[in-house]
């Protein structure tokens, strides 16, 4: 009497996932192995039942063994996971794949369940592993982007990155499209305003079209308010730079005449409600040069009184610290003419973009988590637990961070287009933002803890953070 099994084979739901080619399959136990007689041709989005009569037992499965076959064309296939239902039991076996199957060669997937090196004593376990990993490191190199700036992933261009982290084709076009898509509304902005005087601010509202949401509208609204001005460095784009002041800070010069503003500050510190945002790393970043117009950067130093209804609101702006050509940089106040006032903010928020972008962006995410993944890649066999926890979040790093260095902050990128730490002055930055780089800063409550911003009720940010933080460590 023969051995049922019963085979479930998925395969993913995204373009091309399927497959022309023919694909040979046979189960690997204990007591030995079998093959599937027919052969099956994958199916996008389908999950396809087969049955294996075994003449013998094959004991507890180990392996499902793929071979894809080909004469002229080699149509990769990707292959989401294999269930089998072993003989006399309604529970079923999950081999995971989840990768793309190409060539001609042997694909082995071991059972599911994670496993330690130490945790098995069957040796084929163990060589898997190791046949696994010296194949990935094949595969996943490291590479030098720059010199004093985290090691990369050894691509110089999207070609050169393996399949399995590559974007999944749908994924790839809406990608691809949203840019396409934003590149042609500035056009059709800049073609409708060709002709048009800009005089007062409300006449930047001609471009104030296109994609909209009920966020971008209410930012229209009130972008040039003081409270909203400080609720963004609390919940903003990017809340990593305040912090609560203990002290006024040596680079904050107050001059005769400002004796009023002191007297305020002072109050504010000892009340434990000063809080300073303080853009000292751009000092000294050279500038960049926009088809032959220099540009400018600012290292603010902005100081700000939490109210006792949660409010944020900035008290004073020091544009640039002080140095022997300035010993006493002009300070702005929220009693100066508006437009000044409102000029020393957007000087701010220009700074603040532009630490967002290369420190807390580039560099604390996107640079931090390739190495993770290049090492997760390179160092962990897919049958360990950690692997198995991390690989979905690091599944299109490789391709995101390899776009950014070809296309964003590459020699001739969009950095250098267009933004004022471009041409080189973006690679002085992560160099300085490498230096200060430490692993509690990247901790949330260790962070807020630093920056004194625990238990501060309007403090968004730091909620959602210690409460995904809190989920993580469960």
């Amino acid at each position: 009497m023969g051995h049922c099994y019963r085979i479930r084979v998925a395969t993913g739901a995204w373009l091309f996932s399927g497959s022309h080619n023919c694909v040979r399959l046979w189960l690997v136990g204990e007591r030995g192995e079998a093959e599937l007689e027919l052969q099956l041709r994958p199916v996008r989005g389908e999950k396809e039942e087969f049955v294996l009569d075994s003449p013998e037992d094959l004991g507890t499965l180990q392996f499902v063994k793929l071979r894809k076959q080909h004469s002229l064309v080699d149509d990769a296939w990707f292959c989401d996971h294999i269930t089998v239902q072993c003989p006399g039991t309604s529970e079923e076996t999950a081999f995971p794949c989840y990768r793309w199957v190409q060539g001609k060669g042997v694909l082995s997937l071991p059972e599911g369940t994670a496993r330690l090196a130490g945790d098995n004593g069957l040796d084929v376990f163990q060589k898997h592993r190791e046949k696994e990993l010296k194949e990935r490191q094949q595969i996943y190199c490291w590479a030098t982007w720059k010199e004093g700036i985290p090691l990369t992933i050894a691509a110089n261009c999207l070609d050169d990155l393996h399949p399995n982290v590559r974007f999944q084709e749908e994924k790839r076009l809406d990608f691809e499209w949203a840019l396409k898509a934003g590149a042609l509304e500035m056009v059709l902005k800049r073609v409708y305003t060709l002709l048009s005087h800009w005089n007062r601010l409300e006449d930047f509202d001609l471009i104030f079209w296109g994609q909209k949401s009920a966020l971008t509208e209410k930012i229209h609204q009130c972008w040039q308010e003081d409270d909203f001005f400080g609720y963004q460095f609390l919940n903003g784009a990017n809340p990593m730079l305040l912090r609560r002041s203990t002290s006024l800070p040596s680079r904050l010069v107050l001059p005769s005449g400002t004796e009023e503003l002191q007297a305020q500050l002072e109050k504010e510190l000892q009340n434990g409600s000063l809080f300073e945002a303080d853009f000292i790393l751009l000092d000294g970043i050279p500038a960049n040069v926009i088809k032959g117009e220099k540009q400018y950067l600012a290292a603010p130093l902005v100081m700000l009184k939490m109210e006792p209804n949660g409010k944020l609101l900035p008290m004073v702006i020091q544009i640039q610290p002080p140095n022997p050509s300035f010993p006493t940089p002009t300070l702005f106040l929220p009693s100066d003419p508006p437009l000044a006032w409102l000029l020393a903010k957007s000087w701010v928020r220009n700074s603040d973009f532009q630490l967002h972008q290369l420190q807390y962006h580039l560099l604390n995410t996107h640079l931090v988590a390739e190495v993770i993944a290049v090492a997760t890649m390179r160092c962990l066999p897919g049958l360990h637990p950690v692997f198995k926890l991390l690989v979905p979040h690091i599944r299109y790093t490789l391709e995101i961070n390899t776009r950014a260095r070809t296309q964003l902050i590459s020699d001739g990128g969009l950095f250098d287009q267009a933004a004022n730490t471009g041409g080189g002055g973006h690679v002085q930055l992560l160099h300085r933002a490498m230096a200060q780089l430490t692993y509690c800063s990247l901790c949330p409550p260790d962070d807020l803890a630093d920056r004194g911003l625990l238990g501060i009720p309007s403090a968004l940010y730091a909620h959602d953070a210690l409460q995904l933080w809190e989920i993580i460590a469960r």
